[in-house]
């Protein structure tokens, strides 16, 4: 058998081959088999690699030997690491684990937020929605563009109490006063995401109220401070008349005079009710 070339003449002598450079790798942590492997071929593969990473998953790695020691391997030399948490998969969250240990840069990506732990949502997360137009290559772009991102800051993605001091090695390094800064700037989006998410999803459930439980809502939430426009919308839902609802919290914050909520720009109710507004309203 020929030996491969390790030389090329230049200019009458022989020259070493420089190594072919290979790009770094990016371990997609997910399930697989069925759907999953459509989307890891038609959407995480080609948004990693379009990142310029090469894309790996776990079943590359299926052969006699012990996979988690494959998968610990793999976690060991990522770039960094894609989970996707849709479903709660256990095995998924146990190698996500295994990149945290490493303080490895972890992108999640789940159809719903209730698929992302509450204590990892400080992190970077994509959402997407199967019932969007296109939500195949707007998944795409989003990794992608996420990408390029953690790779420019790679220890904003990783969890501050797996981040390692600038005095150690192996985990991206950060002084003590960028890591107290990352851990704020990450509890601040967390905090940011979860008001965006709040009107929605812990709205109360759509049961019809009468108009004295209605009003009995209406103080319940003023007191916790929820926006005018929140508050109508949740009694609507509920079946109150709108009209009776802005005119019951005018009253209330009438009556409290500076101690719940004031309307503003941003809270005030839509309308406003009038006397034949009111004929009409319940109660």
């Amino acid at each position: 058998m020929a030996k491969k070339q390790t030389t090329k003449p230049v200019n009458g002598r022989r020259v070493a081959l420089k190594p072919a450079i290979q790009s770094a790798c990016c371990f997609v942590i997910m399930p697989f088999g069925g759907w999953a492997d459509g989307y890891y071929d038609a959407i995480y593969q080609p948004a990693i690699e379009a990142a310029g990473l090469r894309a790996h998953r776990a079943d590359d790695l299926y052969r006699p030997s012990t996979i988690v020691n494959d998968i610990w391997a793999y976690t060991r030399k990522a770039k960094l690491l894609i989970a996707d948490l849709t479903g709660k998969n256990p095995n998924v969250f146990y190698e996500l684990g295994l990149a945290h240990a490493l303080a490895k840069p972890a992108i999640l990506v789940a159809e719903s937020i209730d698929d992302i732990p509450f204590d990892l949502r400080a992190l970077r997360v994509i959402l997407y929605n199967k019932n969007a137009p296109s939500w195949g290559p707007i998944l795409q772009a989003k990794i992608e563009a996420a990408i390029r991102e953690v790779l420019s800051a790679p220890q904003e993605a990783v969890l501050p109490a797996f981040l390692h001091i600038r005095e150690t090695s192996g985990a991206p390094k950060v002084s003590p006063r960028e890591k107290d800064i990352i851990e704020i700037k990450q509890e601040l989006d967390l905090l940011r995401r979860e008001v965006r998410r709040r009107p929605s999803d812990e709205a109360p459930e759509t049961v019809p109220v009468s108009a004295d439980e209605a009003r009995e809502l209406i103080r319940k939430y003023m007191l916790t401070g929820l926006p005018f426009n929140v508050i109508e919308s949740w009694l609507v839902a509920r079946g109150v008349p709108r009209t009776f609802a802005v005119r019951e919290m005018r009253e209330i914050a009438r009556e409290a005079r500076g101690t719940a909520p004031k309307p503003s720009r941003d809270t005030a109710p839509s309308g406003t009710a009038s006397k034949a507004d009111g004929a009409k309203a319940i109660g």
